[in-house]
């Protein structure tokens, strides 16, 4: 099993330019933890994540937890013209879709990560999240015989 078998495809991405409200729209409206960020060409550049978000920036606290802790009106206007590239990670680490399954679990266990961007020839084509390989270890579950693929199966109704 590789990433092709896991990856979700046509990932929502993001510009270096996109403003950071954008980013969190996105985020929310897709129910998703984590934006690949590519260039003009399409070129995976770096990675937005809600960790970037609340992660302190140049020893100061998050602008986040700065909008959440008063009124908002200074962080409210701080955020509002900062843009994806102010809090991107850059450099991602990426995956392509003949990438091992093993291969990623131990790549996002060594750098602490919840998503790979998949990419072919730099351009990103997919995403591999810690969800999509649950659900795929579901899948292989159910599909093998015996006890272990009875997972899916719901508890018979009790009679009252």
């Amino acid at each position: 099993m590789n990433a092709a078998d896991v990856m979700t495809t046509g990932a929502a991405t993001v510009r270096p330019d996109t403003p950071l409200a954008q980013a969190l729209m996105l985020l929310v409206e897709h129910r998703i933890s984590g934006l690949p960020v590519v260039d003009a060409n399409e070129l995976l550049v770096g990675l937005i994540s809600e960790s970037d978000f609340l992660r302190p920036k140049e020893g100061r606290k998050p602008r986040l937890l700065e909008f959440l802790a008063n009124d908002g009106t200074r962080a409210a206007s701080e955020l509002a013209a900062l843009k994806v590239e102010d809090l991107m990670t850059t450099n991602a680490i990426s995956v392509a879709v003949d990438t091992p399954v093993d291969e990623i679990v131990e790549l996002m266990n060594r750098h602490a990560v919840r998503r790979l961007p998949v990419a072919t020839e730099g351009k990103v084509v997919g995403i591999v999240s810690r969800s999509n390989l649950i659900q795929a270890l579901l899948r292989r579950a159910q599909a093998t015989p015996g006890p272990a693929g009875k997972l899916g199966a719901r508890p018979p109704k009790r009679h009252t």
